[in-house]
């Protein structure tokens, strides 16, 4: 019995700890056959745009609808620290752009807490910077 009160007050505080961190909202997505929850986190900005963390694939979903497609991300900014990452548009998603990066495991963990997230968004030789607060 000990032991089970001492497991359920370690889980009560594990959570209560992570409420002190950065907050994403979370979206949840069956499998095609249904037999497993895949669980999505995003953010949604004052202009529309979404950012999705992936943790399954270990990378970032940037989302904007808009006329032009043909997007590039090399740097992002967590909390002020710059970045140098990888993106790759979805052929069949113009709309979504894949943001990768190299140490995956690190850098999610940092976009998981962070409280602010800018991305230097690229379309030719015009420059756009879209910022998400996280709370």
């Amino acid at each position: 019995m000990r032991l089970y009160i001492g497991l359920m007050l370690g889980i009560f505080c594990m959570l209560g700890g992570q409420s002190a961190f950065a907050k994403w909202d979370e979206e949840r997505d069956v499998t095609g056959s249904g037999n497993q929850d895949l669980v999505y986190y995003f953010k949604t900005n004052e202009q529309g745009q979404k950012l999705v963390l992936d943790k399954y694939v270990k990378r970032l979903i940037f989302i904007q609808q808009d006329r032009f497609h043909k997007r590039t991300i090399k740097q992002i900014k967590i909390d002020g620290v710059p970045l140098d990452v990888m993106s790759d548009p979805f052929s069949h998603y113009p709309a979504q752009t894949a943001i990768t990066f190299e140490n995956k495991d690190e850098v999610l963990k940092k976009l998981f807490l962070a409280k602010k997230i800018e991305i230097e968004v690229h379309y030719g030789r015009d420059q756009g910077v879209s910022v998400f607060q996280i709370k």
